[in-house]
């Protein structure tokens, strides 16, 4: 009981520290873009935004359509539920200063309580919010709730294939409606330091450095030359948790086919792959998300850290803010993935004044350069809508604080185009909670074995997946 007792407390921090990632993204630059032939023809804002038009003209047809709709008095008021505030604070004031006659109540929920909160609302009948974010980890679930307007429906008329091929179809249900809006598009790759890369390796380059780690044994035969060299100091990866995150994000096995959950064939890779890095001492022990594992970033004992997109902004340079020129972003052996994510929907309980402001902002936030602008230049997400990286200067463009590497094409170019997901389940997150249960049990335990792990995951699948008619393998 006292071992159970101290896995649930390891949890309850590895939860913690992934809601602190929800969502993110990350890059630098500007583009152009229209959303739904509806919208295309309601607003003039849409209609200077589709041209990309700069023209004084354009911006007095948008001022006066702003002190039009002001002057009648008619305020339309939505709500708004979500944790990610670093998103929806600065984009929410942002379209209220061109769209007075709209405005957004936001009320921040703790990840962990959020979609519990959702369901006791319905449950009570209690007034949902306008607008709910829905987080990839748990999209399924929110389809099933059946609250959602179908965002390719009239009025809206959105069309997913404007969406990264990825991830278009990630908030649609089996028959096609979109519940969901992704806010960003997150791909994610490994970040190192330029010079340690260069002290163990001979190379800083990415291209170089892809090559060498080119499978995955190969970060295993680095990994004991860098202890062996260093002295037992220096490491590949701070976190076995971090790398239990990126192995698992970049499997595209499914992990439920029908009625069956394939837990042991979704997560023995992770494990024993882990474990073998933990035992040729690969990975360091820090729990990942801590202000000990962050402390890393800055140090000079770890060299490699698995990268969503999001992590650049919110750990690297966060956390190592004089380490300016001497990071680079390479390609995994595992090849691109990604890794976090979330979407935003229209609650179909709303009324038809406040499903239609809704839409007003979601066009504005994802088919208008207006909107588009505000997200990369206020938060650095870039949206998951692909005509806008038509033009170069959206994402594209030299990072100094990677040494000059072209970051924003490299994860929007050959990481994103190269994504794979596998397809989604109602029990993706009782498994990435279980997940980091077993790398956190892992890493404390040098005798434990990847089987071991296995056989403890699934007690807790058994435990935890009690649905009639479901199978645990």
């Amino acid at each position: 009981m006292k071992r159970r007792k101290v896995l649930s407390l390891v949890l309850a921090a590895a939860m913690l520290a992934g809601t602190l990632a929800g969502c993110g993204g990350s890059g630098d630059a500007a583009g152009a873009d229209t959303g739904s032939k509806a919208a295309e023809t309601k607003e003039t804002t849409a209609q200077d935004n589709k041209a990309g038009s700069t023209t004084s003209a354009a911006e007095e047809t948008k001022e006066a359509a702003a002190g039009e709709a002001a002057s009648d008095g008619e305020v339309t008021t939505l709500t708004y539920w979500g944790w990610d505030t670093n998103w929806y604070e600065p984009m929410f004031a942002e379209f209220e200063k061109t769209h007075p006659n709209i405005k957004i109540e936001a009320t921040t929920v703790a990840f962990s309580d959020y979609f519990t909160k959702i369901q006791q609302a319905i449950a009570s009948g209690s007034e949902l919010p306008t607008m709910v974010q829905q987080s990839c980890t748990l999209i399924e679930n929110y389809k099933e709730l059946g609250i959602f307007e179908d965002l390719t429906q009239d009025p809206y008329n959105v069309d997913p294939d404007k969406f990264f091929d990825f991830i278009k179809g990630r908030a649609m249900t089996d028959d096609g409606a979109l519940i969901g809006i992704e806010q960003s598009v997150s791909p994610s790759a490994i970040a190192y330091k330029r010079d340690l890369a260069k002290k163990y390796f001979g190379t800083d380059d990415p291209a170089e450095l892809a090559e060498i780690f080119k499978t995955t044994d190969d970060y295993i035969k680095y990994g004991k030359e860098v202890q062996e060299k260093s002295g037992g100091k220096d490491y590949l990866f701070h976190s076995g948790g971090a790398v239990a995150e990126w192995l698992y994000f970049a499997d595209t096995t499914d992990l439920q086919s029908g009625n069956t959950v394939n837990f042991t064939e979704k997560m023995s890779p992770v494990m024993k792959l882990l474990c073998d890095m933990r035992d040729n001492k690969v990975v360091d022990t820090f729990e990942n998300g801590t202000p000990q594992a962050n402390a890393t970033y800055s140090d000079e004992n770890h060299l490699f850290y698995p990268c969503p997109n999001w992590a650049i902004t919110y750990y690297i340079k966060a956390n190592d803010p004089d380490g300016s020129g001497n990071w680079g972003l390479m390609m995994p052996a595992t090849g691109g993935y990604s890794h976090g994510g979330c979407s935003v929907g229209i609650t179909n309980t709303s009324t038809d004044a406040q499903k239609e402001a809704a839409w007003e902002f979601l066009n504005w936030a994802f088919f208008t350069k207006e909107g588009v602008d505000t997200a990369k230049k206020e938060v650095e997400y870039y949206v998951p809508t692909k005509e806008f990286y038509e033009d170069a200067t959206y994402a594209s463009g030299k990072d100094d604080f990677f040494g000059g590497q072209d970051v924003g094409g490299f994860l929007y170019g050959e990481i994103a185009q190269s994504i794979k997901l596998p397809k989604s389940s109602i029990y993706d997150q009782t498994v990435i909670d279980i997940r980091d249960l077993l790398a956190a049990a892992v890493m404390s335990d040098s005798g434990m074995t990847a089987d071991q792990a296995i056989q403890k995951g699934l007690e807790e699948c058994t435990n935890r997946i009690t649905d009639s008619g479901i199978e645990i393998k």
